[in-house]
């Protein structure tokens, strides 16, 4: 009895920690969305000052991507053995969110096509490992 319930707090604690890094990742994309649509928003005026806040802010959140990237790379190269470790109502979540990061970079790259070289690639395909393990 005492093992199962170690286990299910792991499997809590696992699923708590994935949605929280995922949530926060989440977060940083919105962010990054809401600052490509201001910058195309002052393309070809005369803003050129706010224009490279504006800059100066993308590069600040594509640092905390990629370092936040650095923490989910671990999750997502050790995922089949991760996944039995976390709750189904736990993928679930990470599923939507997953998916809401994927539908936030497509929204980022029909802004600013540019946004190519963002730490995007990988985001997209934590999602299709989402997707997998709740299949199965």
């Amino acid at each position: 009895m005492e093992k199962s319930r170690t286990m299910t707090k792991d499997n809590t604690e696992a699923g708590v920690k994935l949605l929280s890094l995922l949530k926060h990742q989440r977060y940083l994309y919105h962010q990054l969305k809401l600052l490509s649509q201001r910058q195309y928003q002052l393309e070809g005026t005369k803003s050129s000052e706010l224009i490279l806040q504006i800059i100066s802010g993308r590069r600040k959140l594509v640092e905390k991507l990629q370092e936040l990237d650095s923490k989910l790379r671990p999750i997502r190269a050790n995922w089949p053995s991760l996944s039995s470790k976390i709750g189904h109502e736990h993928k679930i979540q990470a599923h939507k969110m997953a998916n809401q990061v994927k539908e936030i970079i497509g929204e980022i790259l029909a802004v600013a096509p540019s946004s190519q070289n963002l730490p995007l690639s990988d985001s997209c395909k934590f999602d299709e490992l989402f997707v997998e393990s709740l299949s199965k």
